[in-house]
């Protein structure tokens, strides 16, 4: 994705949720480190907006904080433990659309809750990597 559209993005759909959902300005944005995510002009709208919502500090080697990376493993664990196997495409499709359109809220609950210790883990690894 190029970051112009990415701006865009985050500037006609993010921005407008963000302000509705916490209207004080004291929400949290998280994204991960995807080239088009730093470019500069990404940047330069964040620092423009930040009286509406915050961006979140993020460490470059600290994939274990983005609780997307564990959605797709329970996706994954879902998908691998269905029989039988996905005959072909069009199948794989329609049962990952199935998993990501009916999420547990049990697993939601357990990434909430599991943050602060993942937190602590890539404190106490310095941003480094981790087991």
């Amino acid at each position: 994705m190029k970051a112009a559209n990415y701006l865009n993005i985050i500037a006609d759909q993010l921005h407008p949720y963000m302000a509705f959902v916490f209207p004080s300005g004291n929400g949290i944005f998280q994204q991960d480190n995807t080239p088009c995510h730093k470019t500069r002009i990404v940047l330069e709208w964040f620092d423009q907006h930040t009286d509406k919502f915050h961006l979140m500090s993020w460490s470059p080697n600290s994939p274990h904080l983005n609780p997307m990376e564990h959605i797709w493993d329970v996706m994954e664990l879902q998908l691998r433990a269905q029989t039988p196997p996905c005959p072909n495409i069009s199948t794989l499709n329609d049962r990952c659309l199935d998993i990501w359109y009916n999420p547990s809220p049990v697993m939601y609950q357990k990434l909430v809750a599991s943050m602060p210790r993942r937190v602590a883990a890539v404190l106490k690894a310095k941003g480094g990597a981790m087991r």
